[in-house]
């Protein structure tokens, strides 16, 4: 049987060196292999829920797309006319799922914590799509994957986090990923928006935009969260673009730059909207790879259910 170490996605950094190089090349082949139309069996006579507690466009469509290419039979919940609006448990929610046969279960949601809870009292297998501020698993291996293909290789590469990294999950799974495969990280953003008195990972902070262009081959920006931010964190939106925004100008300094964005962009503020049709801009080639990599890690883990 060939699948990754744990039964479940939750966290990056359970995922070891082969679990990720496992990923890819099984990310790899349906990227070369599919054909529109084409339908694998790898997910056949399994039911899928997608259970969303947050918005979402690119991660709830690509897993949705990954699940029926496989041949899975998808749920979608939406938490808003579920009876968790009578006072329902999530717990009971998922018990209640379950009963109906469900046996893996796409999470998001907005509290840190969310989907390890649920996998201790659950048999089912969970994907972990967001939860909080803590795990985006699959963003950063879509992301990882995306630069793969473009650099032919990951070990080396130097990457700068730029933006709003305290509240990014995104930032937070991408730095396990991107440390178990290799590559250096360093961080870009405002005093307020960086993991200054707890930085566990040790990551350096470059001190401005030029000084992060010049070290990086690659810029992962991300945008600003004011969904999860309390007031008085930054002065203005203004401020902030000035002395941490992308721009075209600023790039052009460095034509083998890559960027890279998870969306969505806002553009105007982190990103110059002039970038999103500069050649080594990702942002699309990320939506992309995500479709690849959700069906990857949907086909490995089926396999524990195949016993």
């Amino acid at each position: 049987m060939q699948t990754i170490s744990k039964p479940y996605l939750l966290n990056s950094e359970d995922l070891t060196k082969e679990d990720i190089n496992l990923i890819f090349q099984k990310a790899k082949y349906f990227q070369d292999n599919y054909k529109p139309g084409d339908r694998y069996d790898d997910l056949k006579g399994i039911s899928v829920a997608l259970a969303f507690f947050e918005n979402s466009t690119r991660t709830k469509l690509s897993f949705e797309i990954a699940a029926k290419r496989l041949s899975a039979e998808t749920i979608g919940f939406a938490a808003s006319s579920s009876s968790l609006s009578k006072g329902e448990s999530m717990l009971d929610t998922l018990k209640t799922i379950e009963a109906m046969g469900v046996q893996i279960y796409i999470i998001r949601h907005g509290s840190s914590g969310a989907q390890q809870f649920l996998q201790r009292n659950t048999s089912g297998i969970i994907l972990n799509a967001g939860d909080g501020k803590h795990e985006h698993p699959t963003q950063a291996l879509l992301d990882n994957y995306t630069l793969l293909n473009h650099f032919g290789k990951l070990e080396g590469l130097k990457v700068t986090i730029i933006g709003d990294i305290f509240h990014s999950r995104v930032a937070r799974s991408n730095i396990n990923v991107m440390r178990t495969m290799g590559m250096e990280v360093k961080f870009l953003g405002p005093g307020t928006l960086l993991p200054q008195i707890y930085n566990p990972w040790g990551v350096e902070f470059c001190k401005n935009i030029d000084e992060a262009i010049e070290w990086s081959d690659i810029l992962l920006v991300l945008r600003l969260q004011r969904e999860r931010m309390n007031s008085g964190l930054l002065p203005s939106i203004e401020e902030f673009s000035k002395y941490y925004g992308v721009t075209l100008e600023r790039i052009s300094r460095k034509p083998q730059l890559v960027v890279m964005h998870p969306g969505p962009v806002n553009y105007g503020v982190e990103l110059d909207y002039k970038i999103s049709s500069y050649p080594n801009c990702l942002i699309q080639t990320q939506v992309t790879s995500g479709v690849y990599i959700r069906m990857a890690c949907l086909s490995l883990l089926s396999q524990y259910l195949k016993n």
